[in-house]
């Protein structure tokens, strides 16, 4: 009818305002055939939700990007030339700009509408849905896991992490963290560095440099002191190999791959004073309960990534530096439920899914 003002409706998907439709008929639901086939594809099921899913998409960006942003300061603090600080800084950028993508492809797999995203981006709905669609989101992850392949891909021997090499950073963070384990213990073992000088025929001053951090000692070195101050070497095996930059070869048996992982995470807990459970309990914001952490630090239980991750970041560790051995008992489990040369043994240790 002529003078009479055009009736609007909300997309039913997208939320935004439309001209409906006049006359007979059924009245339309969305504004365009694009959000009738988006809100199809979720009745359906086709995007995934998270509870589904082992991880949340954006925990491992996040992880990255806490040693891409070591890297950055350690190569300020080292003051090298402005390419090399302005190529760390844009690998940094990059890791944000996909980690925003992962975000909010995890909110949207936990229920959150566009118009929430859109609230805790600063922009639009419509601006959200045209940024990160799932299908867009999907590709470019994929584009990054093609990327960070490449980078971890060695070029040449002693070249990156080539030749059995750690990356410098996770090197010197794990020296770090075996100077405050020795540290820990020789206070615990109330001996002089004199004594300690004494019955290991080391000198004082050498001890001292070793304690504080100032060398990373040979292992013979740190069987020594280890013995000494009344103590298992064993749980610093790791944190000593990662301290000199090596990476063992190929995979390992499942009991080794689950001792190396255990070694590494009673190290930390070394390292970091042996604090009480309670402690690092509330260190983790109840994301470990206590009997978890006793039996995780007792070798009783074999823990999830989200687990392992929690307990490493409780105790002042990098979950990315210990990533790859948790890796390493997982590939080792898949490998035992399909064993090419018969089954192997399992350790005793419980485990609880990744």
């Amino acid at each position: 009818m002529a003078g009479t003002s055009p009736r609007y409706d909300s997309c039913r998907f997208c939320q935004e305002r439309f001209i409906q439709r006049s006359g007979p008929g059924r009245k339309k639901e969305y504004c365009s055939l694009d959000c009738r086939r988006q809100a199809q594809r979720e009745r359906d099921g086709v995007l995934e939700r998270q509870e589904h899913s082992a991880l949340p998409l954006g925990r491992r960006i996040a992880e990255d990007l806490q040693a891409l942003s070591a890297a950055l300061l350690e190569a300020e603090y080292d003051g090298r030339p402005l390419p090399e600080l302005l190529r760390c800084a844009g690998e940094v950028a990059r890791e944000v700009d996909y980690y925003r993508a992962a975000a909010v492809q995890d909110a949207r797999n936990q229920g959150v509408s566009w118009e929430q995203v859109a609230e805790a981006a600063q922009v639009s709905a419509t601006t959200a849905r045209t940024r990160w669609p799932e299908r867009r989101v999907r590709e470019r992850l994929q584009r990054r896991a093609g990327e960070r392949a490449a980078v971890r891909q060695p070029t040449a021997p002693g070249v990156g992490d080539a030749g059995g090499k750690l990356l410098p950073q996770a090197a010197e963070r794990a020296s770090v963290k075996l100077a405050s384990a020795l540290s820990y213990l020789h206070r615990a073992s109330e001996l002089t560095v004199r004594e300690v000088a004494e019955q290991t025929s080391l000198s004082p001053s050498y001890i001292s440099r070793i304690l504080s951090g100032e060398r990373t000692p040979a292992w013979l070195v740190v069987c020594t002191l280890v013995e000494l101050f009344g103590a298992d070497p064993a749980e610093l095996s790791v944190l000593f190999e990662s301290a000199h930059g090596l990476v063992p070869p190929g995979r390992h048996a499942i009991p080794d791959a689950v001792a190396r992982l255990q070694a590494a995470l009673r190290g930390l807990h070394l390292a970091a004073g042996r604090p009480a459970v309670g402690v690092v309990r509330k260190a983790a914001r109840g994301a470990l309960s206590t009997q978890a952490i006793s039996e995780i630090l007792d070798g009783e239980m074999i823990p999830g990534w989200e687990q392992t991750a929690a307990l490493v970041t409780a105790l002042g560790g990098w979950a990315a530096d210990v990533r790859p051995l948790w890796e390493a008992v997982h590939y080792t489990f898949l490998l035992c439920l399909d064993p090419p040369d018969g089954p192997e043994q399992f350790p005793s240790a419980r485990s609880e899914s990744p």
